[in-house]
């Protein structure tokens, strides 16, 4: 019973791991005191990178074409839909619903890695407001760093923060106030 035991565990915490690696570039865009939409970089591991880019760059000549990229758009939104844009937005005690995904646009950064770029249209108060990035499924893992984000949101006092809830790993960015 004990082997047993170890056997389904150890299949468990296999089958539990991120297989894509994704580095997190947000912009809050902010009118007044309100965040209007946010502007997201994503940049892909190098395995994935490769992977899609063998996919998607049906010419080979390592750039995507318009028709390339609406057929990403095409494959990737009703996932990205599905798991709510991989994530949460709070303001003050309620979260915030996102409207749509606009302006996707895919390219390959000079390291190879693919990026998806694309905003995100929402609306909130930028004080003490909420951008938490994570996968339930632990499919994916996002990396959120201060040294991606501050160069993007110079006006913009804020924390980030390592979630780990023993479920689902993630980053959030915790915004205090307008600078």
């Amino acid at each position: 019973m004990k082997t047993l035991m170890i056997f389904l565990l150890a299949n468990i915490v296999l089958y539990a791991h991120p297989h894509i690696f994704i580095d997190i570039y947000p912009k809050l865009n902010i009118q007044d005191t309100k965040v209007t939409s946010l502007s997201l970089e994503w940049k892909f591991d190098q395995m994935t990178s490769s992977v899609l880019i063998m996919d998607y760059d049906k010419n080979k000549d390592n750039k995507f074409s318009k028709n390339e990229i609406a057929l990403m758009k095409r494959n990737t939104i009703k996932l990205f839909k599905d798991h709510n844009y991989y994530l949460k937005i709070r303001e003050n005690d309620r979260y915030v619903e996102i409207e749509k995904l606009d302006n996707f646009v895919a390219t390959i950064d000079k390291a190879g890695r693919l990026v998806y770029s694309f905003d995100l249209i929402c609306s909130f108060e930028v004080k003490d407001s909420m951008l938490m990035f994570y996968d339930k499924g632990y499919y994916i893992s996002f990396m959120l760093k201060k040294t991606f984000v501050a160069p993007l949101n110079k006006n913009i006092n804020f924390n980030i923060r390592k979630v780990d809830n023993g479920t689902y790993f993630g980053y959030a960015m915790l915004i205090k106030d307008i600078i």
